[in-house]
């Protein structure tokens, strides 16, 4: 006889792909921000705009995916997304112009953002009594003194903060591809007991 609580749980965790693309967007992001420090602010910008619209998405997709997953703050995320998406769509119709000045601030803003999350997630996991969370959260706390690092200083250069900006974008990459394959573990133990 199948529980329905595993039953819930297997289905809405099924989507955990999706945070393991996210986490390949955002390494990516972070190898594109390396390999263009030398060009100019513009290209940076183009892409940081397609970034955070893709990842908007991607974040909105696996939220909603996994809404009636217990224990699982799907409205953060939704949130998270929603930001994402509206930031991404807010720095597109300003301008080049625009766009670079508040990049770099903005890129300091968002990581840290993005790293209280990471550290609300890992905390959730290690409630749910998930091993490994340790690791999420260390990386969420490199991410929060990247993030404070280029929020004091912003006029550091734009190579240094194109630095801190993909090294940060590099370890939340990691961090969510980590939690997408704690999910997918979360879900196979769930498939086997469901099995027995």
């Amino acid at each position: 006889m199948k529980n329905n609580l595993f039953t819930s749980v297997r289905q809405s965790m099924k989507y955990w792909w999706l945070s393991l693309c996210i986490g390949i967007l955002a390494i990516s992001l972070g190898i594109l921000f390396i390999a263009a420090a030398e060009s100019a602010l513009l290209t940076l910008s183009i892409l940081f705009v397609i970034g955070f619209i893709a990842s908007g998405l991607f974040e909105i997709i696996f939220a909603i995916a996994n809404r009636n997953t217990p224990n699982y703050s799907w409205g953060w995320a939704l949130a998270s997304g929603i930001v994402d998406l509206l930031l991404g769509i807010i720095l597109a119709a300003s301008g080049p112009v625009l766009t670079i000045a508040v990049m770099i601030f903005f890129v300091g803003f968002y990581i840290m953002f993005r790293s209280i999350w990471g550290i609300g997630s890992a905390i959730e996991l290690q409630k749910a009594g998930v091993g490994g969370w340790g690791w999420l959260l260390a990386l969420a706390i490199i991410g929060a003194l990247f993030s404070i690092l280029l929020i004091i200083n912003p006029i550091i250069g734009s190579s240094f903060i194109v630095a801190f900006a993909a090294i940060a974008f590099i370890t939340y990459g990691i961090f969510r591809i980590y939690y997408a394959f704690k999910i997918k573990s979360i879900k196979d133990k769930l498939e086997k007991l469901e099995d027995r």
